[in-house]
């Protein structure tokens, strides 16, 4: 706990009610909640939105780490860089279908050249994001 509480800088506010946290402090907060028992599996939605950008980044690096430990995380994100930069796998949802499920060479071996948030737009037919997720694991 200490240390997470110390990745996030919540060591000084640990001891104030959540109810004077800010939206980003209590996203820290679940975080700190969800990982403190070090699971094996990481299942997180959204969860950089909310976050200042030290702390993204050190989350990010929280998650490609536990990865290359031989775990797995799964994360939704609405940010196709994030998912084009960190991840091993996508999938792409549209509509609560699952479209797509590979890495981003697939992908790009199936639908051309691009960057993702391009790719993923040519695959759910759309210029809005309808759905998205992405998943980080040991391969």
């Amino acid at each position: 706990a200490s240390k997470l509480l110390q990745n996030f800088k919540l060591s000084d506010a640990i001891k104030d009610p959540v109810s004077t946290y800010s939206h980003g402090m209590k996203q820290k907060l679940s975080l700190i909640a969800a990982l403190i028992h070090n699971p094996d599996l990481w299942i997180l939605d959204e969860p950089i939105v909310g976050l200042d950008p030290e702390s993204a980044f050190i989350l990010k690096q929280m998650m490609r780490n536990h990865a290359k430990a031989g775990n797995t995380v799964f994360f939704s994100t609405h940010v196709m860089e994030v998912a084009e930069r960190i991840c091993d796998r996508i999938g792409i949802i549209n509509k609560g279908k699952l479209e797509f499920v590979g890495t981003v060479e697939e992908l790009r071996k199936l639908r051309g050249k691009g960057s993702l948030e391009e790719l993923f737009l040519e695959v759910t037919g759309s210029e809005t994001e309808n759905g998205d997720f992405a998943y980080l694991d040991a391969d």
